[in-house]
């Protein structure tokens, strides 16, 4: 059964957590709280029965944390503070009993030198891959745009095909931004199958993302207008992959239209979920 989640970006307020409750969710997924926050964040969960599930960095105390998560470096003090960060929201996670940790990979900030890159890459998903193994938790590796050396589907199974204990956290809008030729989406469906254990869904284009960021999902995008057209590819990807989430991660959007974006991914999730009972 795969679960409908919502996260936290999609807050026009942050602390009000009441809003997300609009989308019905199965999951929320929340992304840089305080420490302070996560006794609020179990008793929402807990009230509501929804699953949390958290976003690296949690906690994030404001000012006083790196305001970059750099897991590649290439400066090792950006890279250890993603590890210590990686390592706290894990035992969060465990303490939350959150259904995942998300984490992204590999630094997204230019510039991109190719010496040291690679073992960077390896030694921080050996130990976050250490950190899954003792605390009992799913950590779910989220794949990027930007970095030239690690992009695209093929990249990232090389990358990760000596840390079994991690899955993958498939972001279709990253993906979609490689460009058609990387066919990318459905490239790391092919390749990860259901080592894909949850997916960010919301829609844009190459052109639209620089300005409007993460869009909501909805029916209408097409690939000829060079959006992902959801209605079309998500039922093949969640046949391949079966994923335990799909997360909504899309801006806030106006209030009382929460349910347009929501229900018919609910619809869809529910087809596919009795398709697979059938089968």
């Amino acid at each position: 059964m795969t679960l409908l989640g919502v996260s936290t970006a999609a807050l026009a307020d942050r602390d009000d957590f009441a809003a997300l409750l609009a989308y019905r969710p199965d999951l929320v997924e929340f992304y840089g709280y305080p420490g302070s926050a996560l006794p609020r964040i179990a008793r929402f969960c807990a009230r509501h029965g929804i699953r949390p599930a958290l976003h690296t960095p949690v906690p994030y105390e404001g000012a006083a944390a790196p305001r970059r998560f750099a897991p590649t470096g290439p400066d090792p003090r950006e890279a250890a503070a993603a590890l210590r960060m990686t390592a706290a929201t894990v035992r969060c996670a465990a303490d939350l009993g959150a259904l995942h940790v998300v984490v992204h990979f590999p630094s997204p900030y230019p510039p991109y030198p190719q010496d040291g890159f690679e073992q960077a890459g390896q030694d921080f998903l050996a130990a976050t891959a250490a950190l899954a193994r003792e605390h009992g938790v799913s950590v779910l590796v989220e794949n990027l745009s930007a970095h030239p050396l690690l992009r695209t589907p093929r990249q990232y199974h090389r990358a990760l095909a000596g840390h079994p204990e991690l899955g993958l956290c498939l972001d279709l809008g990253h993906a979609h931004l490689l460009g058609p030729q990387h066919a990318a989406p459905a490239g790391f469906a092919d390749l990860f199958g259901t080592r894909v254990r949850s997916m960010h869904v919301y829609e844009t284009t190459a052109a639209r993302y620089p300005r409007h960021g993460h869009e909501p999902a909805n029916r209408g995008g097409t690939p000829a207008g060079g959006f992902l057209g959801l209605p079309a590819l998500l039922p093949g990807l969640l046949r391949r992959t079966r994923p335990a989430a799909l997360v909504m991660e899309h801006e806030p959007v106006p209030p009382g239209t929460e349910p347009a974006v929501a229900d018919w991914l609910r619809e869809l999730i529910h087809h596919h979920d009795d398709a697979g009972a059938i089968a």
